[in-house]
């Protein structure tokens, strides 16, 4: 197979060439002519002035170049609507953007990833086996091949996105055990004797301290999310839910294409099974190394409770989905239940600049970031613990 995409490659590079060829073959004759035939425009009589503009009225190359990048990159795009009135300058923009916001080497590989599959593993990172290790049915993998693996951060998922804020729950919404009220949900109507929640994880590798290496990613399930989901899923089962955890890794060989490989899973798994109607991608967050904001997210990575140190977690919205005001309303109710039975564990909500991040698949989806990779794995599974509390209160009281 790979044979076959070189050689197809190679045509592709080939028609190019030739194009090209014909290009300047075609300029320069016709540049040879037309200057044989050109005359003065003095010859021509009187000139007169069609338009006049001042200077500062031309169109800036900078500005329409800037407008083609906008449209192209998802991370300029969404860095250019953030910025107001400013100054246009174009090298200082892209620097500004690239240096604050992006990992350079990152950056290249997200957007340049067939660049990668021509080098055959020369420019990989290995990682450690694991025996628990499932792998996407989509990626027709063998396990060896998993030593090569590259991981790139998802770059949507990078931008920072802005907190939610939301007034705080009147005493009235509160039943007689303090937990507010399910308002503006409907109702869930699920057949208990069945499983009715899936758990599962876009980017199974995250993982926590000890592990930095790899840009704190792994296939060790020990210290991943999928041990995580695991304690989340056990906490529900025993508040008796059913649930369906799938810890299949989608960010392997690369996070390039881990959402469409997710949701091909949970599609197959809700066609199978019309009764999972609760849907849950558990995430860590990341914090980049050179973040400019990573002495606020150090202080905010982790609370105390019983005297113990537990991560903190936030949900994430994407606010291209068609269901989001129904996504944002369940996002809502878990924070306030969070923020009642647990106060300072949940962080917030974070509505995304942009994206859907497969959230149209149920309005009963969360996409959940326990901890982020400055947490320890031990405090990660501290508050997995009381997530799946929270997430078994939520249901009950949304069910019929």
């Amino acid at each position: 197979m790979n044979t076959k995409v070189y050689r197809t490659r190679f045509y592709y590079v080939l028609f190019a060439l030739f194009c090209m060829f014909i290009f300047f073959l075609g300029s320069t004759i016709v540049m040879k002519y037309f200057k044989d035939d050109v005359k003065p425009i003095a010859d021509y009589g009187e000139s007169v002035e069609v338009f006049s503009f001042e200077k500062h009225d031309r169109i800036d190359k900078s500005e329409i170049l800037l407008k083609i990048i906008s449209t192209s990159n998802s991370s300029m795009s969404a860095f250019l609507k953030g910025e107001k009135g400013i100054d246009i300058n174009l090298y200082e923009l892209i620097r500004k953007n690239l240096r604050d916001t992006l990992n350079i080497d990152n950056y290249i590989k997200a957007q340049f990833p067939a660049i990668f599959t021509l080098t055959d593993g020369k420019i990989s990172t290995p990682i450690s086996k694991d025996k628990d290790i499932k792998v996407s049915k989509d990626d027709n993998l063998d396990i060896q091949q998993l030593e090569d693996l590259i991981f790139v951060e998802d770059l949507m998922e990078s931008e920072e996105g802005e907190f939610f804020q939301e007034n705080e729950i009147k005493s009235e919404n509160l039943n007689l055990e303090g937990i507010p009220v399910a308002q503006n949900i409907k109702k869930l109507e699920i057949n208990k004797e069945k499983p009715y929640v899936l758990i599962y994880h876009t980017h199974g590798t995250e993982a926590y301290l000890p592990v930095v290496q790899n840009t704190c990613h792994t296939i060790e399930k020990k210290y991943n999310v999928l041990t995580i989901g695991d304690i989340v899923s056990e906490s529900l089962e025993n508040n008796g839910h059913g649930v369906v955890h799938i810890t299949t890794y989608h960010d392997s060989p690369s996070y390039n294409g881990s959402y469409t490989r997710s949701l091909n899973t949970i599609k197959n798994a809700i066609g199978n099974d019309e009764n999972l109607k609760v849907v849950f991608d558990i995430h860590r967050d990341g914090i980049p190394e050179n973040a400019s904001y990573k002495s606020k997210a150090v202080k905010q990575s982790k609370t105390v409770i019983d005297g113990k140190d537990v991560a903190t977690f936030s949900i994430v919205i994407g606010p291209d989905s068609p269901n989001v005001d129904e996504v944002l309303k369940f996002a809502k109710y878990i924070k306030s239940v969070s923020d009642t039975l647990y106060p300072g564990l949940c962080k917030g909500i974070i509505i995304k600049p942009s994206g859907k991040f497969n959230q149209f698949v149920s309005n009963y989806y969360a996409l959940i970031e326990i901890g982020s990779n400055l947490n320890t794995i031990e405090e990660a599974q501290e508050s997995a613990k009381l997530v799946g509390k929270i997430l078994s209160v939520v249901i009950d009281k949304v069910q019929e």
